[in-house]
């Protein structure tokens, strides 16, 4: 059977899930301070700052706009991680890369556990949110690049799946550990995913891709062949893969029993060789090269399209979801509807997974944008009419249309979009810009919801109007499509003037 054609071999669905849970500890960053934030706060008679259990302090004294500083310190991490993550992932390849992303969320656990200090715990924040926005590049990098075309879309899914496991996992131990000194527990458990995976992923191979990338042919071949399935034939697809990588001239190289074939291009066709054995030297785009390449505008598009995942405002309502719907219906009943969002998040997540290789990328994204928008207008209503129960509705409809298209897809498409000599560089601009955004949303969030109340969401509401006519007329449908094709579409030849 022809590689091409094929689904989902299972053990590329074990090493698509492992790389995961770095999504899952991203997911799990996220969501731990929402439930446990009057505790960690010493609000509303919960604990006393000066009163030590165990040796530390039970809670902290933070004003609105230094919390939300807090919260969001984590996206300043995450924004340095995700900028070097394409030189890292580069360098090291992409098993070590999550290897070193790790180290950081281990580190960033212990440091949240074992606060002594305001100052402590946005320093731990930034070192975890660092392994954050690292892992925030390779992961989804990873999982584009072992993927099956068939494969992809479900594949690519996985990384946001995982995510919104973390955040529902972290709600529901909140409900159990948002008090003092509990919440410390709450914080310490994130190191867990990433041990998981650092004992797990030499059991995983390199991207094939990437040691395409790196000349690494033979290394390559035997990762494909098995990630396809020893039964499949690869041939085709590893040819194809070389040739957008290496270049036009290198396909040769593919082809099997031939480990001196880049010597024997050279004999035939010098320049073409060239192209071959310095590929793992000086072939991956840098940043400004990628702006002032053929690839600049796949690659704005991509970039474009993280920015409104953010600007969607979807971190506000995971960030402090507690503190605005406590404002409507009590404190203690906001916790578990902030709870029940996470699950309408989840259950979304998971229709995302079983439609976007049937109804496709843009579709999906469609439909995210409009209803994101449509609920974000019906939450202002509810808010500003006193109707209660029309908030829930739009808060849940907002959780669903984002988990279904907005949430998923961004760190789905630039691996569709773009060759491996371009993707680090754009993946890193994108996850810094994404995490750059989620700062500021972060940020600005408590101040803006007590200055404007739920009317904040009217300005979620113009960026996600916005971004439902900008797919509308210029996002391409990826699904079932190889890189070559889309590149073919936009006009834009693999590699045309580069080294």
């Amino acid at each position: 059977m022809d590689s091409r054609e094929v689904g989902f071999p299972g053990y590329m669905v074990y090493c698509g899930l492992m790389a995961s849970l770095t999504s899952l500890s991203i997911g799990y960053v996220i969501g731990s301070p929402n439930v446990p934030e009057t505790a960690i706060r010493g609000k509303d008679g919960h604990c006393d700052p000066s009163a030590p259990h165990s040796g530390f302090p039970g809670c902290f004294e933070f004003a609105d706009l230094l919390w939300g500083f807090a919260v969001g310190s984590f996206c300043l991490g995450a924004l340095a991680g995700g900028l070097s993550g394409g030189t890292v992932q580069n360098v090291f390849g992409r098993k070590k890369t999550m290897f070193i992303s790790n180290i950081f969320f281990i580190v960033g656990a212990i440091l949240l556990g074992l606060t002594y200090h305001q100052a402590q715990f946005i320093v731990g924040r930034i070192i975890i949110g660092f392994a954050c926005g690292l892992g925030g590049v390779v992961a989804p990098t990873y999982l584009g690049e072992i993927s099956s075309i068939k494969g992809r879309g479900t594949m690519g899914t996985m990384y946001q799946l995982l995510i919104v496991v973390g955040i529902l996992i972290s709600n529901l131990i909140g409900l159990g550990l948002s008090t003092a000194p509990k919440w410390r527990i709450l914080l310490a458990i994130n190191g867990i995913p990433a041990l998981i995976q650092m004992f797990l992923l030499p059991s995983l191979v390199e991207s094939p891709r990437y040691l395409v990338s790196q000349n690494r042919l033979e290394e390559a071949r035997v990762a494909l062949q098995k990630l396809r399935g020893a039964d499949t034939n690869i041939e085709h697809e590893f040819a194809d893969i070389v040739q957008l990588i290496l270049g036009r001239g290198s396909s040769a190289a593919a082809r099997p029993n031939n480990q001196d074939s880049a010597f024997e291009e050279y004999k035939a066709d010098p320049e073409a060789a060239v192209t071959a054995t310095n590929a793992g030297t000086s072939k991956n785009y840098s940043i400004a090269r990628l702006f002032t390449s053929e690839c600049r505008g796949l690659a704005l598009l991509g970039i474009l399209i993280h920015f409104l995942q953010q600007a969607s405002g979807i971190n506000g309502l995971i960030y402090y979801s507690t503190t605005f719907l406590g404002d409507v219906f009590g404190s203690g009943n906001s916790k578990y509807i902030t709870v029940g969002v996470s699950c309408c998040n989840l259950l979304a997540t998971l229709a995302s997974v079983a439609l976007i290789d049937r109804t496709g990328r843009r579709t999906l994204l469609l439909i995210s944008f409009a209803g994101v928008s449509l609920s974000s207008i019906l939450l202002v209503i509810g808010a500003y009419a006193d109707v209660g129960v029309l908030v829930v509705v739009a808060v849940f409809l907002y959780t669903a249309s984002f988990a279904i298209g907005l949430g998923p897809i961004p760190w789905l498409l630039l691996s569709e979009l773009l060759p491996t000599y371009a993707l680090s560089s754009a993946s890193a601009v994108a996850t810094g810009v994404n995490w750059g955004t989620n700062f500021i949303i972060g940020l600005v969030f408590p101040s803006l919801n007590k200055g404007l109340g739920n009317g904040t969401f009217i300005l979620f509401a113009a960026f996600t109007a916005f971004g439902f006519f900008y797919t509308w007329f210029f996002v391409p449908e990826t699904r079932a499509r190889s890189i070559e094709e889309i590149m073919a579409e936009k006009g834009v030849a693999p590699r045309s003037d580069y080294m």
